[in-house]
C-alpha cells in the first residue's frame, strides 16, 4: 500500500468514526430526552437521571467532535500527522463510555488514527 493510499485510508476511516460517534451521542441525547427508561440504572445514579444520561452524550458529542476535527485537520496540515494520528486514538478511547459511536465507531477510529501514526512521509 503507497503511502498516500495509507493517508487517504487514515483520513476515511477517522471521518466516518468521528460521524459515528456523533451519531451515537446525539442518539444517546435523544433518548435520554424521549425515553430514559430504555437505558438500564447507570451506577452511581438513582434509578434512570436524564442528568446522568446527558453527562454520557456530552463525553460522546466532545470525542465525536475531537475525532472529526482530528480527521479533517490530517487532510489539512498532513505534515502534523502524528499530532492528528494520536489525537484521534486518544478521543476514539472514551468514547466508548457512550456506546463507542455505535462500537464500530471506536475500532474504526483507533484504526484510522493508527493508520496516520504509521505512514510514512512523501516528502
Amino acid at each position: 500500500m503507497s503511502a498516500t493510499q495509507k493517508w487517504n485510508r487514515a483520513f476515511g476511516l477517522s471521518l466516518i468514526a468521528g460521524t459515528l460517534i456523533l451519531t451515537n451521542a446525539v442518539a444517546v441525547a435523544a433518548a435520554a430526552t424521549w425515553a430514559p427508561g430504555l437505558f438500564p440504572t447507570l451506577p452511581g445514579s438513582s434509578g434512570n437521571d436524564t442528568t446522568m444520561l446527558y453527562n454520557v452524550a456530552l463525553i460522546g458529542l466532545i470525542c465525536g467532535a475531537l475525532v472529526t476535527l482530528g480527521a479533517t485537520m490530517l487532510r489539512s496540515k498532513p505534515a502534523h500527522r502524528r499530532a492528528w494520528g494520536a489525537m484521534i486514538v486518544v478521543c476514539s478511547i472514551p468514547s466508548v463510555v457512550t456506546g463507542g459511536g455505535f462500537i464500530m465507531g471506536f475500532i474504526i477510529g483507533i484504526i484510522g488514527g493508527a493508520l496516520a501514526l504509521t505512514r510514512k512521509s512523501t516528502s
